[in-house]
């Protein structure tokens, strides 16, 4: 790959970076992170800069001049640059939109919480940025090699984020276990591309995959290295039995750092586990249906069930986003390009809903550190519109027609049905389903039938309002006309299967 390649393939993570370094110097400049106001230079320059670069991403195209074009549909070229140190695929595009997305929405989140903050501010979008990169990054991952630099670089940032918030033991008390859970996971995942370099001799994908088609039965050493790093990746998605960090990290983190953990941190898990199966396993990716299916299932109980009794928002919600990785298992269990649809459709849709939920939860809590159940209670004699906005999201993540949770929930169904052996996964996933309407119909209960804890007036930021009122619109339209979304769905898929 020449120079020229190499910039068009990471042009998006180069901008990224810059912007990373531009704010630690205006942090420098001008104030040391002690800037107050929504419009302070950090957050400010942080907004122009994300949202440019995400311009940028929108209008760049996969290269097919370089490697030959894939199979899709649109107006856009649909293609690939590859080599053995990344991938512009419409796959890896998808996700860094994504990712630059999600960033932009976090963003939009802090401006509330930060308000409570007496210093530190400034770091966050710094930090914000640096672990957007390292997402991006991971997008066109290729190799193991910098599959696992690009997630130490995510991990290591959401450390910090994580314990971001000063003053707060609880806050500590969250980034100290999510430092022993990620080094866990780390450790798993490394001593298992040490097993798969040992069994194959490689470490890009198309070598791996090169080596699994042409060696008849996979060996067992290949078995145990791609086990490890499926466990390892395992506890970047939160699935069951791997999900033991979520509810105390989820719990003890800034809100918009669980935001991010619950959206960013789980689609990192995703795109790495797909590129595993579609691109690593190809049509030995059959044989590990029965592993995903097993996960998925425990992921589904434990997280609707684990909902249940919770009296903690963002505990709660973080149960909510286990049993949410259960339904994205379900479509990789399928291994077909509907599952893959399905998967970039309900990461979207779960987006929306879940940054409408935190925002809300931000804006409710009594101090910036107090989501107890309670502080919905009478929402809607407080704010009607905040109580509105978490009924469409509650509603959305159980899959209520006609919002865009349901139909995302329909895709994944439907990919499973399609599937013999699955059969048994979507029975179960039918009861989890009527059981999340319990749990999220409490919550709407709270905000319509109790009575207020707090009389005290509720204030949500022009910003904020517009995101919140977004996700609320972006929710319904996207549920009563899905075609645009499915769409860019399919062309974001579409590589994988070229």
């Amino acid at each position: 790959m020449d120079t020229s390649q190499l910039l068009h393939v990471y042009s998006i993570e180069a901008a990224l970076g810059v912007l990373a370094l531009l704010l630690i110097a205006v942090d420098l400049l001008k104030g040391g992170g002690r800037l107050t106001g929504p419009a302070d230079a950090v957050r400010a320059t942080a907004w122009l800069g994300l949202l440019a670069i995400l311009g940028w991403a929108c209008w760049l195209t996969p290269d097919a001049s370089t490697a030959g074009a894939h199979a899709g549909g649109g107006a856009g070229t649909i293609g690939a640059v590859a080599s053995t140190v990344g991938t512009l695929d419409t796959f890896a595009l998808w996700f860094k939109r994504f990712f630059l997305t999600t960033a932009i929405f976090v963003l939009a989140l802090s401006g509330p919480y930060e308000h409570r903050l007496p210093a530190g501010r400034a770091e966050f979008p710094t930090l914000l940025v640096f672990t957007t990169l390292g997402m991006c990054l991971l997008s066109s991952v290729n190799d193991f090699v910098t599959l696992f630099v690009g997630l130490e670089l995510v991990t290591i940032t959401l450390f910090l984020m994580s314990a971001w918030r000063p003053g707060l033991p609880r806050s500590i008390e969250a980034g100290i276990k999510f430092v022993i859970i990620g080094a866990l996971a780390a450790a798993f995942l490394v001593y298992g591309i040490a097993w798969v370099y040992g069994a194959t001799g490689h470490f890009d994908f198309a070598s791996v995959r090169a080596a699994i088609n042409d060696a008849g039965p996979m060996s067992a050493a290949l078995k145990l290295g791609l086990l490890l790093v499926v466990v390892g990746l395992g506890f970047k998605i939160g699935a069951v039995p791997f999900h033991v960090w979520i509810p105390d990290v989820y719990q003890g983190s800034p809100t918009p750092v669980t935001a991010f953990l619950s959206v960013g941190s789980k689609a990192v898990g995703v795109v790495l586990l797909m590129r595993l199966v579609y691109s690593v396993l190809g049509p030995a990716a059959a044989g590990w249906g029965l592993l995903l299916a097993g996960l998925s299932a425990l992921s589904l109980l434990m997280g609707n069930l684990g909902a249940i009794p919770q009296q903690d928002l963002k505990r709660f919600l973080g149960y909510s986003g286990i049993a949410h990785a259960g339904f994205v298992l379900m479509a990789l269990a399928t291994h077909s390009i509907d599952g893959a649809n399905a998967i970039l459709y309900y990461l979207a849709a779960y987006l929306f809903a879940n940054t409408g939920a935190f925002l809300v939860v931000i804006v409710v809590s009594r101090t910036a550190d107090n989501s107890h159940m309670d502080r919905v209670d009478g929402l809607a004699d407080r704010s009607p519109f905040l109580a509105f906005a978490l009924t469409v999201s509650m509603l959305s993540l159980a899959g209520v027609p006609p919002l865009a949770g349901f139909f995302a929930k329909w895709m994944v169904l439907r990919a499973a049905v399609s599937q013999p052996e699955l059969l048994w996964l979507v029975v179960l996933s039918g009861v989890m389903i009527v059981v999340s309407l319990y749990y999220y119909l409490c919550i709407i209960k709270r905000m319509y039938m109790r009575p207020a804890q707090d009389s005290s007036v509720l204030e949500i930021s022009g910003i904020s309002r517009w995101l919140l009122l977004g996700c609320v619109l972006a929710s319904v339209a996207f549920g009563l006309w899905q075609q645009p979304l499915v769409e860019l769905a399919r062309r974001g898929a579409a590589s994988l299967f070229g």
